[in-house]
């Protein structure tokens, strides 16, 4: 079966997610809203909190997929429609978050200017990945899990001591600004679409929910104080730190003798980051495999992981236009899909009583 553990999920979301937002994203968001990053950030968590409490609302009265539910109040090529946009839009989001991390390597871990096709091992590991399904993302979770954990501690050790925390005040001083970073960072949420996946590739415990939600706020306060910390230190300038994890914690004093140890906490959160970038293009090849069985998936993740190292070659020198066509244009696009399919689905359940009631009558 193809399957995933609570415990993997809840890694998911307290480890694997905040990596993913530890390159680019801080001096993006200080760029809208300076010192009111928090806040901005903090619009993005609450709204991806409700949306994974109503996924979760579902997932206790059901024990059926999203597809099944789907097939249920819909029919089968409805079902297969949907899965198939939904994988459509993994694909597609999964583009800026690689090309990102591409710039933070060929940046940060070369000293030399690197050929383009160094990037290109990643798309062997995501193809194995897809072949794998949702117990190869698992499995990603629990040796993220003490990756992300020392190293992120570690790192924040070295920086917050080099931080002025009176920098995130007065608060709220950018007005609007707070607004337009929360939306314009909408592209880097969509992390409460992936349990409505789960669903029915899970074993429920007891308070599953409560389990959930802390992982995720573990995750959340993670990243928020990560944004604290890194506008500590640089202040008006962080919007011209990209790649933060880099910079974070290179004025640290404690290890001048042995060069820069926090490379090696560096390292390892990117790994975590790696096992991070493979999820969309696994749920991807999850949807096509679910909505077209009778092809065989190695055709699905051979697709999936060739459009995207194309994309990734023929945009290697796009990056910021891709980071304003993301932020600036399409953030309606995932709010429809990481904020308003999740809730739409609330109903299927009930649509699916409903069925079942109108057989018993008939």
């Amino acid at each position: 079966m193809d399957n995933i553990k609570l415990r993997q999920i809840c890694f998911y979301f307290a480890c694997m997610m905040p990596a993913a937002k530890l390159l680019i994203y801080p001096a993006t968001l200080a760029y809208d809203t300076k010192n009111d990053l928090l806040l901005a950030a903090g619009l993005n968590f609450a709204a991806q909190v409700l949306v994974l409490g109503a996924v979760l609302w579902l997932s206790a009265r059901t024990d059926r997929t999203f597809f099944a539910l789907l097939e249920g109040a819909f029919g089968r090529l409805c079902a297969r429609i949907v899965y198939c946009l939904c994988a459509a839009f993994f694909l597609f989001s999964a583009l800026f978050p690689m090309l990102e991390q591409r710039v933070f390597v060929t940046q940060v871990l070369y000293e030399n200017v690197p050929s383009v096709l160094v990037y290109t091992p990643f798309f062997a590991v995501s193809f194995f990945a897809c072949l794998q399904g949702l117990r190869t993302l698992g499995r990603a979770a629990d040796v993220a899990m003490p990756l992300f954990a020392v190293s992120f501690v570690a790192l924040i050790l070295l920086a917050a001591p080099h931080a002025d925390f009176g920098a995130l005040l007065p608060v709220g001083r950018t007005g609007a600004g707070i607004f337009r970073g929360a939306l314009f960072g909408v592209h880097r949420f969509a992390d409460c679409l992936y349990p409505l996946f789960f669903l029915g590739h899970f074993r429920r415990e007891k308070k599953t929910a409560g389990k959930v939600l802390a992982a995720f706020a573990a995750g959340a306060l993670a990243v928020l104080v990560f944004l604290a910390v890194f506008y500590g230190i640089f202040e008006d300038i962080a919007v011209l730190r990209q790649n933060s994890i880099a910079h974070i914690s290179k004025y640290t004093t404690s290890f001048t003798s042995l060069g820069r140890i926090d490379f090696l906490f560096i390292f390892a959160l990117t790994v975590v980051q790696i096992f991070c970038l493979c999820v969309p293009v696994q749920l991807c090849v999850h949807c096509l495999r679910t909505a077209l069985p009778r092809v065989h998936p190695l055709f699905f993740a051979a697709a999936a992981n060739g459009a995207l190292l194309t994309a990734v070659l023929l945009l290697n020198d796009t990056f910021l236009e891709v980071q304003q066509l993301f932020t600036q244009k399409l953030w309606a696009v995932f709010l429809v899909f990481a904020y308003l399919l999740p809730l739409a689905a609330l109903p299927l359940c009930a649509a699916k009583k409903n069925k079942k009631r109108e057989d018993g009558d008939g």
